[in-house]
């Protein structure tokens, strides 16, 4: 009869037994049958289950951390459309005006208030004095931007005033936005209260535009 042959299985980290089990075989077919009463021996120690990895068996799947969302963008503040020589008259949507010789302002005249802020914006006169500059409009043109003035010394020397803010040639070319001294533009509301206003704070400072706000609206 010959002898058992003695298998050494170093079972891995499966997870289902011991690294260290031993299990004793027959080696051959001839030895089962010469030995019918031979039991098979065999030891099985179980170990504990370690799950490593993902590819372990019944391996609790990894999972991540929670990561903390992403802030929402946040929109920049849309501000008043851009103004230029192709802006007409709009609806005022700031504070309640009033004009400096009591009551409301005409819809005529308050229509051209958004461009004359942006104009004074610009050139850096505190807002402070809208109303005094509006008041100038309602008495210059009373809010008709192609009004020009054909009976006083101007029109008489060939120089007449026109639009909003009634201002000559000669005066509209020289404190003209960069870009626009072009008579062509003298009419155009935006470019001629640029005009205008940059005449009057270069040439009588902001105690003109006070003036106008107390109510002393006059020729200039």
């Amino acid at each position: 009869m010959r002898s058992q042959t003695a298998l050494v299985l170093s079972a891995l980290a499966a997870g289902l037994v011991g690294a260290s089990t031993i299990l004793t075989v027959p080696a051959m077919a001839e030895d089962a049958q010469a030995a019918p009463n031979s039991a098979t021996v065999g030891t099985l120690t179980p170990a504990p289950a370690v799950f490593v990895g993902s590819n372990a068996p019944f391996a609790t799947p990894f999972l991540a951390a929670a990561q903390p969302a992403e802030p929402a963008p946040v929109a920049a503040p849309v501000g008043p459309p851009p103004v230029g020589i192709e802006t007409g008259p709009s609806p005022w949507t700031g504070e309640k005006l009033t004009s400096p010789r009591g009551g409301k302002f005409p819809k005529r005249v308050l229509r051209w208030a958004n461009i004359v802020v942006a104009v004074m914006d610009e050139q850096k006169i505190p807002r402070k004095y809208l109303p005094g500059i509006l008041a100038q409009i309602q008495q210059e043109s009373d809010g008709d931007p192609k009004l020009v003035n054909t009976y006083d010394s101007n029109a008489a020397a060939g120089d007449p005033s026109k639009g909003l803010l009634q201002v000559i040639g000669d005066t509209y070319q020289t404190h003209a936005k960069p870009g626009f001294k072009n008579l062509k533009y003298q009419t155009v509301p935006y470019t001629n209260i640029w005009s205008a206003l940059h005449y009057v704070k270069k040439s009588y400072g902001m105690d003109k535009f006070a003036s106008w706000n107390s109510g002393s609206n006059s020729a200039y």
